[in-house]
């Protein structure tokens, strides 16, 4: 028990600074000349420019940018009616927690959209159910005539209320 010992490198001495010039941490104690980083508290966020007219003001603004856009995932019928017959989709309602969950669609998805690709070969979709959240005329049209019934989801409106989100 009298030889045991921390190992090599566990325990390190702490800095200790302003304890005279032969300690190598006197006098400026490793913070350099004078300034606001000698100070204490003196950090200077990166974006920080010396008072220069910064970056992010001098790069123009155009356009208005929508805080509640919806970015939807594109899916082509084509694909769809592919992983349907590959056995990936055997469920009979196809609907965006499916396609999360086969890994066709990123888990971070807030919604998709079918679009109208076709080789003519969407005779897998006969009889499921589709719900989505957009569509497009074209794959309406392909997915009809397959045999398969389009549901579109109710998008949730959301509202600006005193600075939060709430959905309506």
């Amino acid at each position: 028990m009298n030889q045991l010992q921390p190992n090599k490198g566990a325990n390190k001495r702490i800095k200790r600074v302003g304890r005279g010039t032969s300690s190598g941490h006197g006098k400026t104690s490793g913070r350099g000349g004078k300034g606001q980083t000698a100070r204490n508290g003196g950090n200077i966020p990166a974006r920080f420019e010396g008072g220069q007219w910064p970056l992010y003001r001098r790069i123009p603004k155009r356009g208005f940018q929508n805080p509640f856009r919806k970015e939807y995932s594109p899916v082509n019928i084509q694909t769809l009616a592919h992983l349907v017959s590959s056995g990936a989709i055997s469920e009979s309602a196809i609907n965006i927690d499916v396609l999360k969950k086969v890994g066709f669609l990123p888990k971070s998805s807030e919604g998709w959209k079918l679009l109208g690709k076709s080789n003519g070969k969407e005779n897998a979709l006969s009889g499921k159910s589709i719900r989505v959240d957009k569509v497009s005329e074209a794959a309406k049209k392909i997915a009809e005539a397959a045999g398969a019934k389009i549901e579109m989801i109710e998008v949730k409106t959301k509202v600006l209320v005193k600075g939060k989100k709430t959905t309506k």
